[in-house]
Order: structure tokens, then sequence, then C-alpha cells
């Protein structure tokens, strides 16, 4: 049978013990699974704005049209955007429309914006840009404004920090990131 004291004891040994495990895996999985990401800025509206919080993964594969986080080439920051060729691949915009090594692209997550445009006014100008290998090619979803491959070209595979999977913040765009 417990003593008084026992019995009137709210914290333990054992309790401290899985308080411990519980802090310690939860810093593990955070420093080598997953890391919160910030959206700053407007490069990626409408679909991450200005000030939302999203998890991302530090494991896996990136994937053709991924967001992911990285460091910046030309700041002292992270920034995110969308990845959309790899190394060895040639990337065209004619018209509007994604090309991929002459393979045309839909991109889905773009209609909102592209259908806010006056008719005629293209949203992604013209261009080509072949990536060079081990590189990645990304761009922001706000093309008018974003600053990504166009401006400060290809991005090292390795300065990934992270592929963004999930916002948590606001509440009201709790979800996948899409």
């Amino acid at each position: 049978m417990k003593t008084t004291a026992e019995k009137s004891a709210w914290f333990t040994w054992k309790d401290l013990l899985w308080l411990v495990a519980l802090i310690l895996i939860v810093l593990g999985l955070r420093q080598f699974i997953f890391t919160p990401v910030e959206v700053h800025g407007a490069s990626m509206d409408p679909n991450l704005q200005d000030s939302e919080r999203l998890i991302g993964l530090k494991i896996g594969d990136v994937k053709r049209f991924d967001v992911v986080s990285f460091h910046a080439p030309d700041a002292d920051k992270e920034y995110i955007k969308r990845v959309i060729a790899f190394g060895g691949e040639t990337v065209e915009y004619k018209s509007d429309q994604l090309y991929i090594d002459g393979k045309k692209y839909d991109e889905d997550y773009l209609d909102e914006f592209k259908s806010q445009l006056p008719a005629g006014q293209l949203f992604t100008e013209d261009f080509t840009f072949e990536v060079p290998k081990d590189r990645l090619f990304v761009l922001g979803d706000n093309r008018t404004v974003s600053k990504d491959s166009r401006v400060f070209g290809a991005i090292e595979e390795d300065s990934i920090t992270s592929n963004a999977k999930f916002i948590f913040w606001p509440l009201s765009k709790m979800g996948t990131v899409k």
C-alpha cells in the first residue's frame, strides 16, 4: 500500500523520464525529419501568402511542381518557390504555356491568377533556359513579381532545406500545399 506522501505526489520520476523522452523525440524529428517554414512576400500568391506557416520535410525526393524552401543564392535568407525543371532539361515559355524539353505542361495551380488578368496579357513572359546538371529551375507562382531562377539562375540541389507539404497557419487555410 502507498503512503500518503506517495499518493499526493503529482509528479514522479517516471513522469519526468516520459517528458524527457518526449522532448528528445520531438527535437530529433525537428532536426532530421521536418522544419517549420514561413512565407515572406508575395512571390507565391495566391497559393501561399505572406506570413503563412508551413511544415516542410527534410527527407525524400523532390518532384516536379513541389514547393521547396532553399538558401537564397543572392541573399542571406530563405526563399520558397516551386520546382519546375531538373538538371539537363530545357525550360521554355511560349505564349504563357510551359514546355519542358518540348513537352507541354499544364500548371493548374496558376489558373486562379491567370483568370484575373486582362485579355491578352501574359502571366509569364516568354523565355528559354537550359538547366545545368545537378541544379533545379524554380519559379514563384506570382510570376509578375517573383524573384526566381529567371533572375538568379538555377539553384543547387543541395541548397534545398525542405519540401513544403502542409499549411498549419492560419488555421483557416490548414491543409496540404497545392
